[in-house]
């Protein structure tokens, strides 16, 4: 092979290596390298269900990190039947659905509400006001957390303050 076909040969590559390791050096060294989500839960609650269909939990989930996650799951032994939907309201008019998952922005969160993002709760057994109900939240990137949530009326929950 002649000297110029073969730089020909090569040069393609090597031109895209070698961008690659600048663009990955610019990356780590404007610390984005190895950054995860950092998660922390609060605000648990379940509401009384008003039937016997179905309840909702809330939780609110801080991000600290740089990466974004991912509600995928949540199990705990008051129903088996759990899945999240997704409120959106115009006016006296609403419009719910179910969702396979529920985002976390990195340097965020996700805040659950009745009028938006929620845990649904199929068949709830009798919860009391101040039931303190044990719950399993798992994520696309983090590991699973156990965190608790408190049952409380509908329409009485404040939110505690932020710090």
């Amino acid at each position: 092979m002649k000297p110029l076909a073969l730089l020909e040969t090569v040069a393609g590559p090597l031109v895209a290596a070698a961008l690659a390791l600048t663009l990955l050096t610019a990356w780590t060294a404007g610390g984005q390298a190895g950054s995860a989500p950092r998660l922390a839960i609060s605000d648990g609650r379940v509401h009384m269900a008003t039937n016997a269909d179905a309840t909702s939990a809330y939780f609110t989930i801080r991000n600290s990190g740089a990466a974004d996650d991912e509600l995928v799951s949540v199990s705990t032994p008051i129903s088996t039947d759990v899945g999240f939907s997704f409120h959106t309201y115009t006016g006296y008019a609403g419009r719910m659905w179910m969702t396979e998952s529920l985002p976390i922005p990195a340097d965020g969160l996700l805040g659950m509400t009745a009028s938006g993002a929620n845990i649904m709760l199929g068949s709830p057994p009798r919860l009391t006001p101040g039931q303190i109900v044990p719950f399993t939240l798992r994520f696309r990137h983090s590991p699973p957390i156990h965190t608790t949530a408190v049952v409380v009326r509908p329409g009485t929950w404040t939110p505690a303050k932020a710090t």
